[in-house]
């Protein structure tokens, strides 16, 4: 038998795949499932030449499709059997108006499908070109036909030069063997169609089923991937080698399958990624651009720099599929690298799989995580120090090699040993003495942090902290009330010490359970409590840097500080509600297809806290929470929890340098009257004022000083005639 294999769905063969879809006048089923087919139920091997023209299949049964069992839309019903054989002869009238040939086949649990004993589509079975053995079952158990709920079957386009060379005149024959996944399995399915385009006005085969749609009309104005296995079943790993198309003819133009590919148009690798979401039936995909000779290569995709490492992150039991790309786009707001990410449609394999978002991965180079590169040979001095990444995350699929733990010198209260992945260098990549420079910093990092000095200005955290990442990274682990904040997809970068070798927090990764979106913890649904002194709490590994950086009162100051700056920009609720708004108003009718495809509206999804009946409802929650949760932190954010109970004494000035007015943070012992009392560098006093405070605690005033000439002043605070604190401040204009 010839070898030969179909690109699935989309032909990657540029304009003349246009030129041929605009040639069809009309679409005619030329073989339908209702039709009468010959059967050999699959208990052994069928003869040699099953496939092929000419073939007697005289004692073979015959029945009308679809044939199968178990999903109560069989017409024609078998017993349980590991496969079943099929032949359907049918005749072509003229080859020369043909211009477009598709397959749909509707089946449970994988198929392989031959013209004219040639092989020509093949989906969750074996490897292309070899014909499956009789009790062979289906690589995965997960595919279920689609018409008995109201779905459409997977479409493969059969490719030009395929209809050239097999598809004659006269007498042909469609044959297919189906297998099931296991011999226990409650069904299968073998519902199949030949469907094609005729460039005149002639009719000569049956019309289409009424759910077949022109392709021509598919023009959606998201990005379009277009991705062929070539028969491959995708898995967990290894990547497979596949083919990917990639179209995105700009803003405001639609884009279709027949047109040519923009950004992308060659070989991946593909597996599939993600830990407790791959159970879920729309899968996220790690995707790794190839050369054909199978080296990696980069590109730019979808507006994002160059890369060769990506991730197609399908939003599931998030059913606004806002989440992630909400909180990607306030953190990249706060000023530091975040994921970039682009909502597309995406196509596997026939398929249409939904709305996914394009996704950078994180990773170090000029463009995303930029720090310095540390080569295996850096061993020594400020090379050994940096860059690394790191992250906290689960550990149970992951071999010890590919991660450390830390023992500190000097424990929290009921703190953990966390453990520390590898991200870069790669476990694989990193030399022993980088494994014990970067356990030994964290060590002595965490031990400071753990220590009574940990608030000493010079030697206590601040030496091992960048706290301005911290608390931005702070800041939206609170906002979303993220259950997993603080315990998975923690990570952490360092640079070299001669170019800031401090700890720093995130990038950030992995939301679509934030905003109120689980329902295994209570805390996690409120929006009026907070989550970084819940490090004692569910399950455990969550960690306490950041509930003991909350016991130092300029750390907590500064958090409050920073949230108030960001509520006035892109964390004000306008600007929150804008985004969302507009970013559905971008996704259109996509939305639409998607919750079509994947019919899951007003249905639980684990772990739904709330599940909507329609698409809105699923937004006005998301919006109901995050007004609720912003508003809480607005009046709470200066009484946040010191979880020691002590939190030292100190004032803050922020912003510095200022402009207009500036805002101070400090603890107040006793209610009464305070002064503040600015004075320049010879010690003039230029600005002095008086506010009474009522309450003790932490305490937050705004202060105007005036119309000073830039430059460097010292502005004091006093309680009567006590100093409560002193800073340094540079007033510009």
């Amino acid at each position: 038998m010839r070898r030969r294999f179909i690109f699935l769905l989309f032909i990657l063969a540029g304009f003349s795949v246009v030129l041929r879809a605009q040639q069809a006048d009309h679409w005619e089923a030329i073989v339908s499932a209702d039709e009468i087919w010959s059967y050999f139920l699959g208990y052994s091997q069928p003869p040699a030449g099953w496939n092929a023209p000419g073939f007697d299949d005289s004692s073979w049964q015959t029945g009308q499709g679809g044939i199968g069992y178990g999903d109560d839309d069989d017409m024609t019903v078998v017993p349980n059997v590991p496969s079943i054989y099929l032949r359907r002869n049918f005749i072509i009238h003229d080859t020369s108006v043909i211009t477009m040939l598709y397959l749909f086949v509707d089946f449970d649990d994988g198929f392989v499908a031959y013209l004219n004993g040639n092989e020509i589509a093949r989906a969750n079975i074996g490897t292309p070109g070899i014909e499956p053995a009789f009790n062979e079952y289906a690589i995965l158990d997960s595919y279920e036909a689609r018409l008995p709920s109201g779905g459409i079957p997977a479409r493969f386009v059969i490719e030009k030069q395929v209809i050239r060379e097999f598809l004659k005149e006269g007498e042909n024959l469609l044959a297919l063997q189906v297998h099931n996944c296991n011999a226990e399995s409650s069904d299968l399915s073998s519902t199949t169609f030949l469907i094609a385009g005729i460039s005149d006005e002639s009719h000569n085969y049956s019309d289409p089923p009424q759910w077949f749609r022109d392709p021509r009309t598919d023009f959606t104005h998201l990005p379009l991937i277009i991705i062929d296995t070539e028969g491959r079943q995708i898995v967990n790993d290894p990547k497979i080698t596949a083919r990917m198309k990639v179209i995105d003819n700009g803003p405001g133009n639609p884009n279709n399958q027949f047109q040519e590919a923009t950004d992308y148009d060659g070989y991946i690798g593909i597996e599939i990624r993600g830990q407790s979401s791959q159970m879920f039936p729309k899968k996220s995909y790690s995707i790794e651009l190839r050369t054909s000779e199978g080296d990696e290569t980069s590109a730019a995709l979808l507006g994002m720099p160059k890369e060769e490492d990506w991730v197609l992150y399908a939003p599931y039991s998030d059913k606004t599929m806002l989440r992630n790309a909400l909180t990607f786009h306030l953190g990249s707001k706060m000023g530091d690298w975040q994921p970039r990410n682009r909502f597309c449609e995406v196509w596997l394999n026939g398929d249409y799989i939904g709305v996914y978002q394009l996704m950078e991965r994180i990773k170090r180079d000029k463009n995303r995580v930029d720090i310095s590169k540390l080569n295996p040979d850096e061993t020594e001095g400020d090379d050994l120090t940096g860059g690394y990444i790191i992250k906290v995350d689960k550990t149970d699929d992951i071999g010890p090699e590919e991660y450390f733990q830390i023992n500190p010198k000097i424990r929290f209260n009921y703190s953990e040993r966390y453990r520390f992945t590898y991200v870069y260098p790669k476990y694989k990549n990193i030399a022993d003495k980088q494994k014990s420079y970067i356990r030994k910093f964290i060590t002595d990092a965490e031990s400071t942090l753990n220590s009574d000095s940990f608030r000493d200005m010079t030697e206590g955290f601040r030496k091992y902290f960048d706290t301005k990442s911290f608390v931005d990274y702070q800041i939206i682990q609170e906002f979303c009330n993220n259950v997993d904040g603080y315990r998975y997809s923690t990570f952490f970068y360092k640079d070299k010490d001669s170019k800031d070798g401090r700890l720093h927090a995130g990038p950030l990764w992995d939301f679509d359970l934030a905003y109120g979106n689980e329902n295994y913890t209570d805390f996690n649904l409120a929006t009026d409590t907070w989550l970084y002194p819940k490090y004692l709490e569910f399950y455990g590994h969550r960690l306490h840097w950041w509930a003991r950086m909350m016991d130092d009162f300029s750390y907590r100051a500064s958090f409050a500080a920073r949230w108030k700056e960001l509520r006035k920009g892109p964390f004000s609720t306008d600007s929150i509600m804008n985004y969302i708004d507009n970013t559905i108003m971008y996704l259109g009718e996509s939305v639409d297809r998607n919750f079509t495809r994947w019919p899951i509206i007003g249905r639980y999804v684990w772990p739904n806290h709330f599940v909507g009946n329609s698409y809105e409802e699923e937004v006005d929650y998301l919006k109901d929470w995050i007004s609720r949760r912003v508003n809480w932190m607005d009046v709470n954010v200066m009484v946040a929890e010191s979880v020691s109970g002590s939190a030292g004494n100190d004032i803050v000035v922020f912003p510095n340098p200022v402009r207009d007015q500036f805002s101070m943070y400090f603890n107040l012992k006793n209610p009464g009257m305070v002064r503040i009392v600015i004075t320049n560098l010879m010690g003039h006093r230029v600005h002095y004022e008086e506010q009474v405070l009522e309450t003790v605690g932490d305490q937050y005033i705004e202060v105007n000083p005036g119309k000073q000439t830039p430059g460097f002043y010292v502005v004091q605070l006093f309680r009567g005639n006590r100093l409560i604190g002193r800073k340094s401040i540079i007033i510009a204009r």
